[in-house]
């Protein structure tokens, strides 16, 4: 692997080891590409935890939304590697939106107004994961899945699992990412069951697709994701079990999905 892949890598495997995996079960041709995506997601989701009022969060969204315009017009973007790295990619043109419009649905997290509900959720991360599964699937080299609605499932349902995993993280942060009471058990179990059910219907329903095989990598953080909604259906789920924010594992299972190059 180049070393510019290599790095990218290492930052995936640091802040989003389930789409780490997901490059590296990508061909070894399109996983660079990968990376840039997944690196470029990293820095705009971590927008949130690296400022201390809303608006310094708006204006460094702001800054790599004019950054992506001045890469767009092929403008110099020295001050962000990652951006001439993507704007050197042959998919640029169609990726350029992409990433535009996952910027744009980023700044819902700066408002920080609690999930009413896991339909609410759902919604949110349908904006968010959309633009990202798309650019994803122009970095893979599949143009033919933007915009497939098993792929889409998939990314909502892994982003349904990642909210609750990060719920206890976000409260010793002083954030609320749920609306319900989660000191009560009981509307903890609740929130648990409700998201729980949802995401394995959705994985359910990408998976009843019958993607082809090459699109595995655009689903397997789906397929990582069901280690954890087994555990929440064995502690009954108990959202603030420690286990819950270890590193997915690659399973046998998770092996299995591979080979087949399905859910």
């Amino acid at each position: 692997m180049e070393p510019r892949a290599e790095w990218l890598l290492e930052d995936a495997r640091r802040h989003d080891r389930d789409r780490a995996v997901a490059a590296m079960v990508c061909p070894e041709r399109q996983r660079p590409a990968v990376l840039a995506v997944i690196a470029f997601n990293t820095e705009i989701a971590r927008v949130r935890e690296r400022v201390t009022e809303p608006t310094l969060g708006h204006i460094r969204l702001r800054w790599w939304a004019d950054a992506l315009d001045r890469a767009a017009v092929a403008e110099d973007a020295r001050s962000a590697p990652l951006l001439r790295t993507l704007a050197e990619l042959r998919t640029w043109r169609d990726l350029r939106p992409r990433l535009g419009a996952l910027v744009e649905a980023r700044a819902r997290d700066l408002d920080d107004p609690p999930f009413a509900d896991v339909a609410a959720a759902e919604e949110y991360l349908a904006a968010v994961t959309a633009p990202l599964a798309d650019a994803l699937a122009l970095a893979l080299g599949r143009p033919e899945l933007v915009g497939d609605a098993a792929v889409a499932a998939a990314a909502r349902a892994h982003g349904l699992v990642g909210l609750l995993r990060a719920a206890p993280a976000r409260l010793r942060q002083g954030r609320r990412l749920w609306a319900a009471d989660l000191a009560d058990a009981g509307a903890r179990a609740q929130l648990g069951r409700d998201a729980a059910a949802r995401a394995n219907a959705l994985i359910a329903e990408a998976a009843a697709a019958r993607l082809p095989r090459a699109a595995f990598p655009l689903v397997a953080p789906a397929a990582l994701a069901r280690q954890h909604l087994a555990l929440l259906r064995r502690n009954g789920y108990e959202i603030f079990d420690p286990r819950l924010a270890l590193p997915s594992r690659v399973t046998p299972g998770f092996v299995l999905s591979w080979w087949r190059g399905r859910l």
